[in-house]
C-alpha cells in the first residue's frame, strides 16, 4: 500500500505524476486505484445533445465577449484606420484594416450596422465581429494546447474559458483605462496559436501565422522568443548538445527576426506621411519609462496592473513547479518579464490592455497547474 501511495505522488521537480499500472489496488483496499486516477475531472461520455450544448455556450460567452469588448468608446477613427489615415504607430498595426475594408461593402454589414444597439455604426459591428471570432480561435488554440499537455479532453474545454475571462477583465472591463482598438484581441489570438504551433512543431504553419502577427501587431516579436526557449528547454530535455540546440534555433529566429524587421521597415516607409501621435520618435515608438515609473509609484494604480491576468499571476508565479511542463514554464518566465520591461519603455502601462499577449501564456500555465497540483490530492482524499 505504501509503494501505491508513493506512485501516486508528484515528483515536486514540477513533472506531472507518473502512475505505475502494476501496482492496481485491490476492491477492498482504501487507496484509489490507479484505474480512477487515470479518469479526466469529468466523465466523458459526449452525446450529440451534449456537444451541441457545449458549442452553444461557448458561442453565447464569445458574443458575451465581443459585445462588452465593443460597447466602450473607441480609442481610433474606425472609418479612419480602415482608409489607412490614422496616427502612427497605430495605423502601422494595419492588419484589420484589410478585414474593415472587406467587410463594410457587404449590404448585410451595412443595414446591420444601422441598429440603435451599435450607435448605428456598422464599423462597430466589424469590430464585435473580429473581436468575437479572435477570442473563439484563442479559446481552441489555448484548447488544444492543454490537449496536448494533458490528453484530457473534458478539462482543456472547460479550462480554456479562463482565456475569456482574463481577456474580459483586461480588454473588456469597466475600470481602469478603457480603450478598445481592433487589433488587441486578434493579437491574443495570433499568440494563443503560435504557442500551440510551436508545441505540436508545426512550423510551416507556426512562420505563415508568424507574419500575419506582425502585420497585426508588433509584439509578436516575443512569440520568437517563446520559440527560442521552448525548443531550448525541449531540446535540452531530449539530451541534444549545445551545438545541436544552436544549429536548430539560431536559423529559425534569424528567419522570423528578419521578417520582423523587413515588415516594421515597409510598415514605416508605407505610412511615412501619415500624422504621429504626440510625443512619439519618428511615430515608430514613444519613450515612456519616465511615465510609467511615475505611475509605478501611484498605489491606486496597483489594484489595476495587479488584475492583468484575472489576479492570477502571484498564483502561477508561487505554483509554477507545477505547470509540469518544463518548455512551457521556461518560456512564460522568460518572455513575461522581457515583455514587461519592453512595454515600460514604449508603452503606457496603465492601459492594461497591452499586456493582452500575456494571456495565452498564463492561462495555460494556470490550468496545467491546477490540473497537475490539485487533482490527485482530491481523488486521494476520496479515497
Amino acid at each position: 500500500m505504501a509503494n501505491e501511495i508513493a506512485c501516486c505522488r508528484h515528483d515536486l521537480s514540477g513533472a506531472p505524476p507518473r502512475y505505475d499500472r502494476s501496482t492496481l489496488s485491490s476492491a477492498n483496499d482504501p487507496v484509489p486505484s490507479v484505474a480512477r486516477l487515470y479518469q479526466p475531472w469529468f466523465p466523458h461520455h459526449p452525446s450529440v445533445l451534449r456537444r451541441c450544448g457545449k458549442a452553444v455556450f461557448l458561442l453565447l460567452v464569445c458574443g458575451y465577449f465581443a459585445f462588452a469588448d465593443g460597447s466602450d468608446p473607441m480609442f481610433l477613427r474606425l472609418d479612419e484606420y480602415t482608409r489607412g489615415a490614422s496616427p502612427t504607430p497605430y495605423q502601422y498595426r494595419e492588419l484589420m484594416m484589410y478585414v474593415f475594408r472587406a467587410l463594410i461593402r457587404l449590404p448585410l454589414i451595412t443595414h446591420a450596422g444601422q441598429m440603435q444597439a451599435l450607435h448605428h455604426d456598422a464599423y462597430r459591428l466589424i469590430f464585435m465581429l473580429i473581436s468575437f471570432v479572435s477570442i473563439l480561435v484563442a479559446f481552441i488554440a489555448n484548447r488544444f494546447t492543454l490537449l496536448l499537455l494533458t490528453a484530457d479532453r473534458v478539462f482543456s474545454f472547460w479550462a480554456s474559458f479562463l482565456v475569456i475571462l482574463m481577456a474580459h477583465l483586461l480588454l473588456a472591463s469597466a475600470w481602469g483605462p478603457s480603450y478598445p482598438v481592433p487589433y488587441d484581441v486578434p493579437s491574443l489570438a495570433f499568440f494563443s496559436l503560435g504557442i500551440y504551433l510551436i508545441g505540436s512543431r508545426r512550423w510551416f504553419l507556426y512562420c505563415f501565422f508568424f507574419i500575419f502577427a506582425v502585420f497585426n501587431r508588433e509584439t509578436a516579436c516575443f512569440l520568437t522568443v517563446f520559440f527560442a526557449v521552448w525548443e531550448w528547454t525541449r531540446l535540452t530535455e531530449a539530451g541534444a548538445s549545445v551545438r545541436t540546440r544552436l544549429l536548430h534555433i539560431l536559423p529559425a529566429v534569424s528567419i522570423q527576426a528578419l521578417f520582423w524587421l523587413l515588415i516594421k521597415a515597409h510598415l514605416a516607409h508605407k505610412y511615412a506621411l501619415n500624422p504621429k501621435e504626440s510625443g512619439l520618435t519618428g511615430g515608430l515608438f514613444s519613450m515612456n519609462l519616465g511615465y510609467n515609473l511615475r505611475e509605478l509609484l501611484k498605489p491606486y494604480q496597483w489594484p489595476l496592473l495587479a488584475s492583468v491576468c484575472a489576479f492570477s499571476l502571484p498564483f502561477v508565479w508561487l505554483e509554477r513547479r507545477w505547470i509540469g511542463s518544463n518548455p512551457l514554464r521556461n518560456a512564460t518566465a522568460t518572455v513575461l518579464p522581457l515583455s514587461f520591461l519592453g512595454l515600460m519603455i514604449v508603452g503606457i502601462i496603465v492601459e492594461v490592455r497591452i499586456f493582452a499577449d500575456w494571456i495565452a501564456m498564463v492561462a495555460p500555465c494556470a490550468a496545467l497547474i491546477v490540473h497537475n497540483r490539485f487533482r490527485p490530492r482530491q481523488e486521494l482524499e476520496r479515497g
